[in-house]
């Protein structure tokens, strides 16, 4: 499959690029944005999605239409590594409904969250390692 996903051509890069910037595209109109047929183009991405270089569709979010106007990254120390406290922890940031993202880095610190919550006077969220 990794050898296959490599064989992608210029119409492959523009059928990902527009399905990249509008997942709504229409069948036709993402073939004409990308000069194929209908069906050479929904054969293509089939194929993309089977490859899985595509993952599913998402809509933007306006946060601050929600008024969720604060973005912080948080980065985390811990001298704790064990499968249990590890398992633990991402349990408890995927209950917080202000992270947008979690990741394990490397280097000086361990983890790195991506919070989005209203401005600084309602912050309310509390991580503890």
């Amino acid at each position: 499959m990794i050898a296959e996903a490599k064989k992608i051509d210029d119409f492959d890069m523009k059928i990902l690029r527009a399905m990249q910037i509008d997942a709504t595209l229409s069948q036709r109109d993402l073939a004409d944005k990308v000069g194929l047929s209908q069906n050479a183009c929904w054969r293509r991405l089939q194929r993309l999605h089977g490859l899985g270089l595509i993952r599913g569709s998402h809509s933007q979010i306006d946060l601050q239409a929600l008024g969720l106007d604060l973005t912080v990254f948080v980065m985390i120390r811990t001298r704790h590594h064990s499968k249990e406290w590890i398992e633990d922890f991402r349990a408890h940031v995927d209950r917080l409904p202000e992270v947008i993202d979690f990741y394990r880095i490397g280097g000086d610190w361990d983890y790195l969250i991506k919070v989005v919550t209203k401005g600084m006077v309602d912050t309310t969220l509390s991580i503890r390692s």
